[in-house]
């Protein structure tokens, strides 16, 4: 057989819509999630998110967080002397958003997540919470379980 032109084209063109057919059937395997469920309202709130990180930045302590693997709990501590008075602790991970979940914070210097049921993996502690003075504070952190 000889290879001519028209015999390159059509080689190419198969190539092509095989390599096509691949990428769209892999690519379906994954079900298309964001990171958060609520980007839409983040957004919306970008001023006053930012504002709370200023005032978190600001501090001179910042909230510990650390995961315990005796216990099996996310253990949040808060600056000595300070106290959320309202808020929550919000808990993600960015490979899919079906494991979020949030904990309220309400009066607390010091809060213990129960973390026996959560996935290995990546997760981020969003900490958002308001003292009885009225100032507002959001801090992030990032553990691995």
């Amino acid at each position: 057989m000889k290879f001519n032109w028209g015999t390159g084209i059509v080689i190419f063109f198969i190539f092509f819509a095989a390599s096509m057919t691949f990428a769209v059937v892999s690519t379906t395997k994954y079900p298309p999630q964001l990171v958060q469920k609520d980007y839409y309202a983040l957004d919306l709130n970008y001023q006053d998110r930012l504002e709370r990180k200023q005032n978190a930045s600001a501090m001179a302590v910042l909230p510990k967080v650390q995961f315990n693997s005796d216990a099996k709990v996310i253990h949040v501590e808060f600056p000595e002397g300070m106290t959320a008075q309202t808020g929550t602790a919000k808990c993600y991970r960015s490979a899919t958003t079906k494991d979020d979940f949030s904990t309220p914070l309400e009066n607390v210097s010091s809060l213990d997540i129960p973390a026996e049921k959560l996935n290995t993996g990546r997760w981020h502690v969003e900490l958002n919470w308001e003292t009885a003075e009225g100032k507002k504070y959001f801090w992030e952190n990032v553990i691995v379980l």
